[in-house]
């Protein structure tokens, strides 16, 4: 008689740029899931898809992982990935893929990349890699590269992707184009250029952990920001911040400290491109992630549970993590009785901290545009955060913030900060737990956890080295332990 296999496989759903998933593949998975009698169901999304060999890289790093969690349990669990036109510059760290040279230029796959997944850009993309590789001393070069840049993310008003630039709904002015874009273009350069400085100032970031009490919850460096409930859920800030440039209030508007470096080396301020280049892809990239997530994704995940007992557990990192996130917003769609997910983990999400809010700090009206649907998650809602993820909490936030501000009185990190770098805000809910103190009772009765990965995730010297290092055992005991919470904890 055939042995169960360890785990189980399910290959991938695939979705365009239009949220169209691959016909019958949904009937496919499930039948597949039906026969070999998996119990729990993991629907793994991230952002590194690049090409088929990266993508099936870091899926199989995914699948080794919970194997390995799930090894004294034959056959009851298996992993379904979601593919989606998503890519990560190829000097980030992803688990499997060769790191190219560290050189101030764009390598070429990843040039390869962008042109495969934005193939509709090919001419602001030539431009923009063109600009970079050349570094003309010319005064008029920022301003052509500030115009590629616009017109590699600008989108007509028509168009439905262009509704999901925020991570947040209902305010008086809505808002949804990022500064970065619009802001003098050699002054945003000289920003990240500082950025970047400051990581290498650093050094070992691990300096900037947290100080804690005994018990965990709050200690000398608990945040002055918020109100009372958020820094319980928040819990407690790093001793020193990864950057003073996001502990400043106001926007560039506003005066503020940008443009202090305006000044700077040429070359510094092209290398400072070079990240600005990088921030607004993803920004391209997070407006795509959420619209797939509500109008693909979250239709589509009612249909491999039907009619069985398979409970599904979806995972989202980075990228993979807002996407995952706008799935809720889909789950809806399909009838008035949606299958609830058993668990939902967010892994260094880098969406906006407030996304779960029922109000929005420092705002008279609005909330966070997945509001109310941690109802559609029966089990655990995890949501890691390293205070020492330096893509998250500086690099994010320069991005993250939009035109028009109004919030002059508190940090940028306050107002644009991301849940993998500080948690879930704007929530009641239990303090954070650091990964290695988890305990039982942390895992239910609570609608959200923040878990404190810091020990785990930390950067180094590269802006995303770090953010995708959560291949980690102690990853895949959290994803082992949010199957193993009965749905029915709240």
């Amino acid at each position: 008689m055939p042995q169960p296999a360890a785990f189980h496989d399910f290959g991938a759903l695939r979705f365009d740029d239009g949220a169209v998933i691959e016909p019958g593949s949904v009937d496919r998975v499930r039948a597949a899931v039906q026969d070999s009698g998996v119990r729990d169901l993991y629907v793994v999304v991230h952002g590194a898809h690049n090409d088929e060999s990266v993508g099936a890289s870091v899926d199989g790093a995914y699948r080794d992982l919970l194997a390995e969690a799930w090894r004294d349990a034959p056959g009851q669990a298996g992993m379904l990935a979601v593919h989606w036109p998503s890519l990560c510059f190829r000097d980030e760290g992803l688990p499997g893929v060769e790191q190219p040279d560290d050189s101030a230029e764009i390598d070429q796959g990843t040039i390869d990349d962008l042109l495969r997944q934005l193939p509709e850009h090919e001419n602001e993309l030539t431009g923009i890699v063109t600009l970079l590789r050349d570094r003309p001393e010319s005064e008029t070069a920022f301003d052509d590269f500030g115009t590629h840049l616009r017109r590699l993310a600008e989108l007509p008003l028509q168009d439905p992707v262009a509704g999901f630039a925020s991570d947040t709904e209902g305010e008086i002015l809505p808002q949804s184009d990022p500064l970065m874009l619009f802001e003098d273009t050699r002054t945003m350069s000289a920003e990240f250029s500082g950025a970047l400085d400051d990581l290498r100032r650093a050094g070992d970031t691990r300096s900037a952990r947290p100080s804690r009490s005994e018990d965990g919850i709050e200690g000398p460096d608990v945040s002055e920001e918020g109100t009372i409930a958020e820094i319980r859920v928040a819990g407690p800030r790093p001793a020193r911040p990864l950057s003073e440039r996001v502990g400043r209030s106001g926007t560039v508007a506003s005066g503020g400290a940008l443009g202090e470096r305006a000044d700077a080396d040429r070359a510094e301020l092209w290398n400072g491109a070079r990240e600005l280049f990088r921030q607004v892809v993803r920004h391209v990239l997070r407006r795509r992630a959420g619209f797939i997530g509500e109008v693909g994704l979250g239709p589509s995940l009612p249909g491999l549970a039907a009619d069985s007992e398979v409970r599904l557990h979806l995972v989202g990192h980075g990228l993979g993590a807002r996407l995952a996130g706008f799935a809720l917003r889909g789950l809806e769609s399909g009838g008035a009785e949606p299958v609830l997910l058993s668990s939902l983990t967010l892994l260094q999400g880098e969406m906006s901290h407030f996304a779960f809010a029922d109000s929005l700090p420092q705002q008279v009206s609005g909330h966070g545009a997945l509001w109310n649907l941690e109802r559609l998650v029966q089990g655990p809602l995890f949501c890691t955060f390293s205070h020492l993820d330096f893509h998250l909490g500086v690099l994010y936030p320069l991005s993250a913030q939009m035109i028009g501000d109004s919030a002059e009185l508190v940090s940028l990190a306050r107002k644009w900060g991301a849940l993998g770098f500080d948690g879930v805000q704007g929530v009641e809910g239990p303090a954070p737990v650091c990964l290695e103190d988890l305990g039982k009772d942390d895992l239910s009765h609570s609608a959200y956890l923040n878990i404190d990965v810091s020990e785990l995730i930390h950067s180094a010297d590269r802006p995303l080295s770090g953010h995708h290092d959560v291949i980690r055992p102690e990853i895949g005991e959290l994803l082992r332990r949010a199957a193993e919470v009965p749905d029915d904890v709240r």
